[in-house]
This record gives structure tokens, sequence and C-alpha cells, in this order.
């Protein structure tokens, strides 16, 4: 499983076979994505300590509602604490990868999360009988990338600069239109000069 390719500014952390569900392991890393690491970290602890509950947009057949009001648009959920703790520590492993790379633990963005299904197997029964239940297994992914930091000083002088233009621009056609007014008056003399002198020479 290696559904990303990561750059010099990414990290990312692989889990195979994990004996948690599939389906609320999808409902999480829809959840994760797009996040900060601290905000997910933090959103992970609070369902493993059953303040928030995982909304459930894809799965949610027979599954109650919530209290409260509605997240991602639906209010059915559930509490998956095995999930939320394994995801924790694929997030950690991704984390401490980031480190080891020189990049910022504190200033990551969570940018991928997969799941997908995971080798299946009978489970053996005393005897070495088979049983017909079969025990199901997931593969995480998750990769993380550091944010680019906003250079907060220069833009008040980007502003500056975007005004001084304005103001340029507004002066320019008050200067035109005083000149347009110029010429004109300065044309309207001459005509009357011209007047006067053709009416003079007549009379």
């Amino acid at each position: 499983m290696n559904y990303f390719n990561t750059k010099k500014d990414e990290a990312k952390a692989i889990a195979l076979q994990c004996p948690i569900s599939q389906k609320f392991s999808i409902e999480l890393a829809r959840e994760l994505k797009r996040k900060p690491v601290r905000k997910a970290l933090r959103y992970l602890d609070d369902i493993i300590e059953l303040k928030r509950h995982v909304p459930l947009k894809r799965y949610n057949a027979d599954v109650g509602h919530k209290k409260g009001q509605t997240i991602s648009g639906v209010k059915s959920g559930r509490y998956p604490v095995k999930v939320a703790k394994f995801f924790k520590k694929i997030l950690n492993a991704a984390i401490s990868n980031a480190d080891v790379k020189g990049l910022d633990k504190e200033n990551l963005l969570i940018i991928g999360a997969v799941v997908s299904i995971g080798v299946r197997r009978f489970k053996i029964q005393p005897k070495g009988r088979r049983r017909s239940r079969v025990s199901k297994a997931t593969n995480i992914e998750i990769i993380v990338k550091e944010m680019k930091k906003s250079k907060k000083g220069k833009a008040p002088a980007k502003k500056a600069e975007v005004k001084s233009e304005k103001k340029e621009k507004t002066e320019a056609p008050k200067e035109k239109v005083a000149e347009k007014k110029e010429d004109k008056e300065h044309k309207s003399k001459e005509w009357l000069d011209d007047w006067e002198n053709i009416l003079s020479t007549g009379i």
C-alpha cells in the first residue's frame, strides 16, 4: 500500500493489517483531511473520551441521531474509540517522520488519509476447525505537509502600494479633464478673436 509519493515538505506514515472497522475508518479519515495536526489530535482525544462523535455520512444504516447541531451535514454518528486510538498512533508516527525530515511539527496539515481493505482470514476454532466468520483488517495511510508561514510584515506595504496606484489612477483622469477644459476655453477665445477681426474689417 503506497498511495502517496511524498515531496520535500511532506511526510507520511502507514499501518497495515489493523484490526479495526473499515467503515468507521473511512468516516474518520474523511473528517481528518485538511485539518491541522494539532486540531486533529485534539479531535481524536475527544472521540476517545466520548466528548465528540464521528458523523456517519456513508455507513449510517440503523444509526441513531446524536444531540446537538449537525456535523458534516448529518446528525447520525458513533464513538469508534478503537479506531481513534489507531489513527492517533499513525498520526503521531507521521509527525515523527516529519520531524526527522526537518519539518516544523507545529505547522503541519493533513493533506491525505486513505483507508483500504486488508487481509481477510477465517477464524480458527479449537482442534483446527475453521469457523464461517472471517476476521477483517484495515490498512491506513496518512500524509502531512508543512504549511507555509504567512509574511505579515509585507502585507501593509502592498496595501499602501495598491492605494497609491488607485490614487494615481483617479488623479490622472482629473488632470486630463482639466487639460480638455483649458483647450476648449483657448479655442473659444481664438474663435471670438477671429470674429471680432472679421467684423472690424467688414465695417
